[in-house]
């Protein structure tokens, strides 16, 4: 399959996931024609919970009506220290694949967060990216965010990026989805970096910025400066 193909039918399936789950339906109802079937449920608290586990199920639902095949909590093909104990298998979120003849070629993997998870369970999915070297998409759901919410979780990408820099020997091809719900705003960007072209470090600390505010009295999210990102909303 070609390689700018697939990017463009990622990007396009993360947008389609992203207005999916801003028109799910909470579980005392607020529904609308566009709500898909899931709903989100509410905690012992009263509070409505939010997971990564409804962009994967949206997610399957797109692939569903696609000419993909999927799988889910698929093992790596490489082996992982990551625990400090002994090397062993991985799994990745969901992988996507295509048919040739009787054969199906995994062509990405696709890792889920949500919220604000700390550094090292971003840093060993970004390890799992890199090490298994085919095509990544990254969604990460956020509730919701200010003035410092994305810039602090691009942080935490560029730290994990760094301290795998030295397993960096190939080209990388990712795309990136944050996905905010209750401003029911997104940003998707394509990360393709070739290590004969560039420091990978350079590139990294580039690409995880965006200029943006968010006015505290108003729902919308302002982009002063979208840096090559896709703004949905």
């Amino acid at each position: 399959m070609i390689q700018e193909q697939l990017i463009k039918d990622i990007i396009e399936i993360n947008r389609r996931v992203c207005f999916n789950l801003w028109n799910i339906a909470i579980v005392n109802g607020h529904s609308s024609g566009f709500s898909p079937r899931l709903i989100l449920p509410k905690k012992r608290s009263g509070e409505i919970r939010i997971s990564e586990q409804e962009s994967r199920v949206l997610y399957c639902s797109v692939l569903n009506n696609l000419n993909y095949y999927y799988s889910i909590e698929t093992p790596t093909e490489n082996v992982y220290k990551q625990k400090g104990i002994s090397p062993v298998s991985a799994s990745s979120d969901l992988s996507i694949y295509i048919q040739s003849g009787d054969e199906f070629s995994k062509i990405s993997n696709v890792e889920f967060k949500a919220h604000n998870p700390n550094v090292e369970h971003i840093r060993k999915d970004i390890e799992k990216f890199i090490k298994e070297n085919v095509t990544g998409n990254w969604f990460h759901t956020l509730k919701n965010i200010d003035n410092k919410t994305i810039h602090k979780l691009f942080d935490k990408f560029k730290n994990s990026f760094i301290e795998c820099s030295d397993l960096i020997c190939c080209r990388l091809s990712f795309v990136f989805c944050i996905c905010v719900i209750e401003k029911q705003w997104a940003c998707i960007k394509e990360f393709s970096f070739d290590p004969n072209n560039g420091n990978a470090i350079d590139y990294v600390s580039d690409f995880f910025d965006i200029g943006y505010f968010v006015n505290s009295s108003t729902p919308e999210v302002h982009v002063n400066d979208s840096n090559g990102w896709i703004v949905v909303q």
